[in-house]
């Protein structure tokens, strides 16, 4: 557990005590979007997406979460509850740590609030990224790399993605169709930059595959 790297034993100890275990199957919601703030949540097993209302009544996917990373935290402050959707892509356990531990615990663990603005960081990298104007198709390759981010290849193939996202999720990512995800894939697999197997997505070039996601 990521917590295991800057806070002691006691604290720990603290933060197990104040806190919940939270098993959930794949599809189920961690939390909703207007939901009052319980606290923030530690992804201990799974992969979750993370979606925001978008318009016409659309969902669009902010981020990308697997073991160690944390979410909900933008319920913290203003109106105290959630302006996301947290949902299970797999079978997940996440650990529910109440506000104020979570704010006692920032307080009192100096390196783990250094982590914290490290993440912050991250994730604000990451959101500016996605909000691009370069081309579609540079934006899918981006998306792709995304993926590979957040869930890393599998661990007895090392070119395969570990958790593909579907066509439909790739698009919500991106922001555009499923249709033109879909010919933006099949163009890189005609330039042997990826292999489809399925719903799986292999990356063969993983340098050509950068380098139109930085065009």
């Amino acid at each position: 557990m990521i917590l295991d790297k800057y806070c002691t034993k006691e604290w720990l100890d603290f933060v197990n005590f104040h806190s919940q275990i939270i098993n959930l199957k794949r599809k189920e919601i961690i939390f909703q979007s207007g939901e009052e703030t319980k606290g923030i949540y530690l992804i201990l097993e799974g992969k979750v997406k993370v979606t925001r209302q978008s318009g016409a009544g659309g969902q669009r996917i902010i981020r990308l979460a697997t073991k160690d990373d944390f979410i909900g935290h933008r319920g913290f402050g203003g109106n105290w509850e959630y302006t996301i959707t947290a949902h299970c892509l797999t079978d997940c356990k996440v650990l529910l740590i109440p506000m104020n531990i979570f704010e006692t615990l920032v307080k009192s663990n100096p390196e783990f609030a250094y982590y914290m603005v490290m993440f912050f960081a991250e994730e604000l990298r990451v959101s500016e990224n996605l909000a691009t104007t370069l081309p579609m198709k540079n934006q899918v390759a981006a998306g792709v790399l995304k993926n590979l981010e957040a869930f890393g290849f599998d661990k007895t193939d090392k070119t395969k993605i570990s958790l593909t996202l579907s066509r439909k999720d790739m698009a919500s990512l991106v922001g555009t169709r499923y249709e033109t995800v879909v010919r933006a894939l099949t163009e890189f697999k005609n330039e042997g930059i990826i292999q489809l197997d399925a719903k799986n997505i292999h990356i063969i070039d993983l340098k050509r595959l950068n380098e139109y996601a930085q065009q």
